[in-house]
């Protein structure tokens, strides 16, 4: 039986109006699911709220579930405390291991720019929160880092301190911690990890060789602009919950 040329094209519209309306009818209902996401972004420095069809450009959506649960800090040795314990635990001495301490020479002032916890030597160390990005890392024993110090009158400068080996993690609050004075170096460059992953050993390297001091974990916190803070102004609080603040605003009807 021979199908004459009529009656294919007939059947290719006939297809082609199925996909037409069946598209029609998938974006319609995809307009209705857009219709139910709300946006909160700041504009002027207040809150507003918006529909994603309003940007124009590529973004990403941050749900309160995803901010209760990556950002919340946890001890880097995966062992249960929070920070208060980490520090009455694993701090020697409040004069020379917190951060803000005095470090360097008369000539050359500078400060302690992490806390120094002293674990046995080759202990795991994790990342602080369920997901990160390693940002750098050094498997050389004498690894290098560039930190300020303040010459008489006030002046700052930068010198190198040996770190030893050392690894960068970023979290997703943007946050980033440095663990240095590793024994070991177990992840790579842009390497996603979690609270599973062990990331190194804590050991001897750097300039703690020359210190006299035990094996520890040098651990610091810096802001998006690599400026060093007191880990305890951020790691003694672990009750954030966007979902709460979520549940008690009015979003409305805009």
């Amino acid at each position: 039986m021979k199908i004459s040329a009529s009656f294919i094209r007939a059947i290719i519209i006939i297809i082609l109006l199925i996909i037409v309306i069946s598209d029609f009818f998938y974006i319609k209902y995809l307009e209705k699911k857009m219709d139910n996401i709300t946006i909160l972004t700041s504009e002027a420095d207040s809150m507003v709220a918006v529909n994603p069809s309003s940007f124009k450009e590529p973004i990403v959506v941050f749900t309160a579930d995803f901010i209760d649960n990556f950002y919340h800090y946890s001890s880097p040795f995966k062992d249960g405390m929070d920070f208060n314990e980490l520090i009455k635990t694993y701090i020697r001495n409040r004069w020379s291991d917190h951060y803000g301490c005095g470090r360097g020479t008369r000539e050359r002032k500078r400060i302690h720019e992490g806390i120094d916890l002293f674990v046995p030597e080759n202990t795991p160390v994790y990342p602080l929160t369920n997901f990160g990005i390693v940002t750098e890392v050094s498997d050389n024993s004498h690894y290098l880092v560039q930190v300020q110090y303040e010459k008489p009158g006030g002046i700052i400068d930068s010198m190198k301190i040996e770190y030893g080996k050392t690894i960068r993690i970023l979290y997703p609050e943007g946050i980033e911690s440095i663990y240095t004075h590793l024994n070991e170096v177990f992840v790579e460059l842009n390497q996603a990890v979690d609270r599973n992953t062990v990331v190194g050993l804590t050991g001897l390297t750097g300039n703690i060789r020359n210190s006299g001091k035990p094996s520890h974990l040098h651990l610091e916190l810096r802001d998006s602009e690599n400026r060093s803070f007191d880990p305890r102004n951020r790691l003694r609080f672990e009750q954030n919950s966007a979902a709460n603040f979520i549940k008690h605003i009015n979003i409305g009807d805009e």
